[in-house]
């Protein structure tokens, strides 16, 4: 059985403080997520062998083209944000003009003069009176006035010293089985910094729609723990539907030993590890493997007993140093079946 990603990713934005949704793309053209590095070789000894190659400058890169032109994807580019304000803004009425060449425009009350193009005539730029305006030759014909006008109108700057914005960015695809091809796993991409780059075109053509392009690198983000180092992003599959990770061997804490001269009764825990293999981690299935003593008397308050689904030892009261008792822990694996481990826990002096 194999997997792949269809289609297209959704694309969430955030702000990087308050984590607010900022906007949410679900009409992209393709969306691409890519790592790149660069290598220095260093070599030394004799015929100057290859000694190792030293890793450096990595970066982490996202482009999303998106089908939609909407004003978001501007206002990350230019770092500004889209005011709705009072703005002047362009004119282009067709008129039909009177006996007389006079017309009134129909989109806003002119600021300044008015250019006329009429036909292949030479344009005319006259001044008007409010909206109305009369142009020489003009009579009962069709023409086309440019003009300026005042309005309120959502409006962005591209200021010259603003940087793009900086934001969080997930890209959510879906993971789908081959053999099914039902949706097994949504795959997450988390870039907790996205600087976008500012490279920006507006692509439009005569036998489509526009298109407009968002893309970037990611910005490292400092770790919140010690054991974890920074990075630029993360990948994260959520099951479709909610299910245990396939683990393929179990493993229980080995030979736990105490002293029963610390006093009794004791508790001891154990923990159940489901191994992966191969680069994936170790899950922690604790409280879903269930325990028994396989050597040693559990009917006894006195003696060694576990909790069936805790892994929690309580070595009683009668436990004395060289008794052992072997607790044997099952685990159900979807894929792999039944999977046992044992750990021997030991008193001593």
């Amino acid at each position: 059985m194999s997997r792949f990603l269809v289609s297209v990713g959704d694309a969430i934005i955030r702000d990087t403080t308050t984590k607010a949704a900022l906007m949410y793309g679900k009409a992209n053209i393709d969306s691409a997520f890519s790592t790149t590095a660069q290598s220095t070789q260093v070599r030394g000894g004799v015929n100057n062998q290859l000694l190792y190659t030293y890793i450096h400058d990595k970066e982490v890169s996202v482009k999303i083209t998106d089908a939609t032109f909407n004003m978001d994807i501007l206002s990350l580019n230019a770092g500004t944000n889209v005011l709705n304000e009072s703005v002047t803004a362009l004119a282009t009425d067709c008129l039909v003009f009177s006996a007389s060449g006079s017309a009134t425009v129909t989109t806003g009350t002119p600021t300044g003069n008015v250019t006329v193009f009429i036909g292949d005539s030479t344009p005319q730029t006259v001044t008007p009176t409010g909206a109305n305006i009369t142009v020489s030759g003009g009579a009962n014909q069709k023409g086309y006035a440019i003009y300026e006008y005042t309005t309120t109108a959502d409006n962005l700057t591209f200021e010259a010293t603003v940087p793009p914005k900086l934001v969080d960015l997930t890209l959510i695809a879906e993971e789908r089985d081959s053999t099914t091809r039902s949706v097994v796993n949504y795959v997450h991409i988390h870039v907790p910094y996205f600087q976008v780059a500012g490279n920006y075109t507006l692509s439009m053509a005569a036998n489509g729609v526009s298109n407009q392009p968002l893309e970037g690198t990611a910005q490292v983000a400092k770790s919140t723990n010690c054991s974890d180092g920074d990075y630029y992003a993360e990948i994260t599959r959520i099951p479709a539907t909610a299910s245990a990770p396939i683990v393929n061997d179990l493993y229980l804490k080995k030979d736990t030993s105490f002293s029963v001269a610390a006093g009794l009764p004791k508790t001891i825990q154990l923990q159940a590890l489901g191994l992966r293999g191969g680069n994936y981690g170790d899950v922690d299935v604790t409280t879903s493997a269930s325990y028994h003593v396989t050597s040693g008397s559990t009917t006894a308050v006195g003696n060694y007993n576990v909790g069936a689904n805790t892994g929690l030892i309580t070595a009683g009261s009668s436990v004395a140093a060289g008794w052992i008792a072997v607790i044997t822990a099952c685990y159900t694996d979807a894929t792999n079946g039944t999977l046992t481990d044992t750990a021997t826990i030991t008193a001593t002096a």
